[in-house]
């Protein structure tokens, strides 16, 4: 059956250290993802994402400007206190500019620490607005040897009953991790998970036996990792067909319809 895809973690923009065949430009990043039927993307900047969070969030915007498929997403540092002080008028901006969501990378330093105060206010607007929150580098959401401090179990535990009314989407999801995940998602029921790095055998049969397809979410994992087995996983589920169209496109099309502007 077609699918049309709307990708929930892509970055657009030059990154550093590339691979070899690694799409460079976003023209050839976007060409890629249509080649698989993505049809939408929410995307967020390379340069956000590697240091400069205020150029990298400007660039987005400017992306999607040019490009009416592609929706911006900003990304915000774990620890918001001193960078975004005042939150209301952050999310009003946030908001006007059209980006309904939000990307935090855990930080190298103290990136266990997740308490409310720590995190700082912006998580409780952001709550307020129901705008998704999504997290990458988490324990579950990555290698299991890659060495980068990321929020465990317990840490993304704790968020999730802190802001109970807070989407929080788990990137990069890891076959690692799943007598883990199920009981996570079963306490908490505003956490969800993306494929893009999801390999196990029928795991996309598993999880939407387990924590239903309503909590399933596509992402290519663009320019890192191809889009082709994220989306293809989903395409050939031995599952229904409302079941692939809401990880495909119609969860992630619902989380952004559901932020209060």
């Amino acid at each position: 059956m077609q699918l049309d895809f709307f990708d929930s973690n892509c970055i657009l923009g030059k990154i550093v250290k590339p691979t070899p065949m690694t799409p460079t430009t976003v023209v050839e990043t976007l060409d890629e993802l249509s080649r698989v039927g993505v049809t939408r993307v929410l995307a967020s900047h390379a340069h956000a994402l590697q240091g400069d969070i205020v150029t990298g969030n400007n660039e987005i915007l400017e992306i999607s400007r040019n490009q009416n498929y592609v929706s911006p997403m900003w990304v915000i540092p774990q620890h918001s206190l001193l960078d975004i002080p005042d939150p209301e008028t952050y999310v009003t901006e946030m908001l006007g500019k059209g980006v309904k969501a939000v990307r935090v990378e855990p930080t190298i330093y103290n990136g266990y620490l997740c308490e409310e105060w720590a995190l700082g206010p912006l998580w409780r607007k952001l709550e307020e607005q129901r705008i998704p929150v999504f997290i990458g580098g988490s324990d579950i959401g990555k290698y299991p040897d890659q060495p980068r401090t990321g929020f465990s179990p317990l840490n993304l535990y704790q968020i999730s009953k802190t802001f109970p009314d807070l989407p929080i989407i788990i990137y990069k999801l890891n076959f690692s991790s799943i007598r883990v995940i199920v009981g996570l998602m079963n306490q908490c029921k505003n956490l969800y998970v993306e494929n893009s790095y999801f390999t196990a055998h029928n795991g996309v049969e598993f999880l939407v036996e387990t924590v239903g397809a309503n909590r399933v979410i596509f992402g290519s994992g663009m320019p890192w990792s191809p889009p082709g087995p994220a989306a293809l996983s989903i395409a050939f589920a031995a599952i229904s067909k409302l079941d692939k169209e809401l990880i495909a496109e119609k969860n992630l099309e619902s989380l952004l319809e559901q932020v209060r502007t």
